[in-house]
C-alpha cells in the first residue's frame, strides 16, 4: 500500500512539473513578427518595441514585446527595430491594359496582369483599384488568383468606362457591365480639352441612377470644377482626378461632404503627360531603374517619342499640376477624404514607382507623412469600400504590410527604404 500510493505521489509530483516546464500549448498556427515599430493604420503614433501577431495571414493583434500574453515558442521573424506599416493601397490605378508603351489586344493576356499585379507588390502597393478598360483576362485573374502566395497586389477592378450615347442606353450599357461583376462603374466627363463631345449631365445621371440600382458605387474621370459638380449633385461616388481648371470653392466641398466623397489626386498622371518631353530625372533613380524595362527607357528617349509629349495637352498639364495640388489641400483641409491614386499602368506611368512619386508629391503639397500615408492606406480602402479586410493592420484584416528600414514617419521617402513586403502573411519575392 505504502509503495503505491508513493508511486502515485511521485507521477502526481512529474505531472505538475511537466505542466510547469511546458507552459500554455504553442499554437503553431501562430506567426509573431517580433522587435519592430508598428503603425497599425489608425493610432498616430507608432507602437515602439512591438510585434505583429497573425494567424493563417491574418492580423491577431500587436503586442508590446514586454507584454506576458506575448506567444512564447511560436513561429517568430526578427525584425530588428525595423518599422511595420499596413500595404500601400492605389485606389486608382489600371492594370493589364498595356505593356510598356503597346497597347491592344495584342498585349491582353493573364500573364501579363499577373506580371504588373506583382510589380505593384515588389513596391509595397499590396492592393491596386483599377478603374477601367482592363482586358477581360483580369477579371479572371480577380476571381481565380491566390493573391497571398502568388505575390500580387489584390485587385479590385471596374472593367470598361461606360460611354452610352443617351440616356435611354444608359440601363443596358450599365447591366452588360455587371455580368462580369465589378467593384465599380466609370465613367469620363471629359471633353479632351475641346477635342472631342463631353458626356452630357442626362447620360451621365441615367449611368449613375443604373448603377447604383445595380449596388455599384461609380467613379467619375473629370477636369473641370463645373463637371465636378456636376457629377456630385447627380450621385457619382468619387471624384477620380482632381479638379485642374479652377480653384475649389465652397460649393465643392459642401456637396462633397455632405456625402463623404473622396478624391485621387493622380498627380503623376499629369505629370505623364508632359515629363517625357526631355530625359527625365527619375531615369537616373536606382530605385526606378531596379525595375524599369531599358527598352522602355530607352524609346522614351527618341526625338520622334518626345516629340508626342509636347503641345496643348502638356503645357496645360503642366500648369495644372499646381492647381491640382492647391485643391487637394484646400479640400484635405476642409476635411474631405484624399485617396491616394495615380492612374498609372498605361504606357508611361511607371506601376509601383509612381505611387511613391504622387506620395512624395503630395507632401510636397503641404500633406505631412502620417497624413500621407494615412491617404494610401486607411483613407484609400474606406474610399473604395474594402476597408472590412485591408487598409489597417486591425484584429482580422488581412496581414498585408510593409517592413522599412527608415521610419516614413519622418519623411514619406523613406518609404523607399523596403526591406519586405508580405500578402496575407506570405513575404513577397523581391
Amino acid at each position: 500500500m505504502n509503495s503505491s500510493i508513493t508511486r502515485l505521489a511521485s507521477l502526481i509530483i512529474l505531472s505538475i512539473l511537466l505542466f510547469v516546464s511546458c507552459g500554455e500549448p504553442v499554437d503553431e498556427d501562430l506567426l509573431v513578427f517580433s522587435n519592430a515599430a508598428v503603425w497599425d493604420g489608425v493610432s498616430q503614433t507608432m507602437q515602439e518595441n512591438s510585434a505583429l501577431i497573425t494567424r493563417h495571414g491574418r492580423v491577431v493583434e500587436i503586442l508590446d514585446m514586454n507584454d506576458p500574453d506575448l506567444p512564447t515558442g511560436a513561429e517568430s521573424v526578427d525584425l530588428n527595430n525595423r518599422f511595420i506599416i499596413p500595404g500601400l493601397v492605389n485606389a486608382h490605378g489600371h492594370v493589364g491594359m498595356a505593356k510598356g508603351l503597346q497597347t491592344g489586344p495584342e498585349v491582353h493576356s493573364e500573364e501579363n496582369v499577373r506580371d504588373q499585379l506583382k510589380l505593384y507588390a515588389r513596391y509595397g502597393i499590396t492592393t491596386v483599384v483599377s478603374l477601367g478598360d482592363e482586358p477581360q483576362q483580369a477579371f479572371t485573374v480577380r476571381d481565380e488568383a491566390d493573391f497571398s502566395s502568388e505575390g500580387m497586389a489584390r485587385l479590385f477592378m471596374s472593367g470598361p468606362v461606360l460611354n452610352p450615347s443617351t440616356p435611354d442606353e444608359a440601363p443596358e450599357a450599365v447591366a452588360s457591365l455587371m455580368q462580369n461583376n465589378p467593384d465599380w462603374t466609370k465613367i469620363r466627363v471629359d471633353d479632351g480639352l475641346g477635342t472631342r463631345e463631353k458626356m452630357s449631365p442626362e447620360v451621365y445621371t441615367a449611368i449613375i441612377e443604373s448603377s447604383h440600382r445595380h449596388n455599384t458605387p461609380l467613379a467619375a474621370h473629370i477636369v473641370t470644377l463645373e463637371d465636378a459638380k456636376g457629377v456630385l449633385q447627380s450621385g457619382a461616388d468619387l471624384l477620380a482626378h482632381s479638379v485642374r481648371n479652377a480653384p475649389v470653392d465652397d460649393e465643392l466641398i459642401e456637396l462633397m461632404l455632405e456625402r463623404d466623397v473622396c478624391i485621387t489626386p493622380t498627380f503623376t498622371r499629369e505629370l505623364s503627360v508632359f515629363i517625357y518631353a526631355e530625359r527625365p530625372p527619375f531615369f537616373d533613380d536606382p530605385f526606378f531603374l531596379k525595375e524599369a524595362d531599358p527598352n522602355v527607357i530607352e524609346q522614351l528617349q527618341q526625338p520622334e517619342v518626345q516629340q508626342r509629349y509636347t503641345g496643348r495637352a502638356a503645357d496645360f498639364f503642366r500648369e495644372a499640376i499646381h492647381q491640382a495640388e492647391l485643391n487637394m489641400m484646400r479640400l484635405h483641409n476642409a476635411g474631405v477624404r484624399i485617396a491616394m491614386g495615380t492612374d498609372s499602368g498605361p504606357p508611361a506611368r511607371f506601376q509601383g514607382y509612381f505611387e511613391h512619386i504622387e506620395m512624395e508629391m503630395m507632401q510636397d503639397a503641404g500633406m505631412n507623412p502620417i497624413e500621407v500615408l494615412t491617404s494610401a492606406t486607411r483613407y484609400a480602402a474606406e474610399c473604395m469600400r474594402i476597408d472590412e479586410e485591408l487598409g489597417t493592420l486591425e484584429e482580422g484584416k488581412w496581414a498585408d504590410f510593409l517592413v522599412l528600414d527608415d521610419n516614413p514617419f519622418e519623411s514619406i521617402r523613406n518609404l523607399r527604404t523596403i526591406h519586405s513586403v508580405y500578402i496575407g502573411g506570405n513575404e513577397v519575392d523581391r
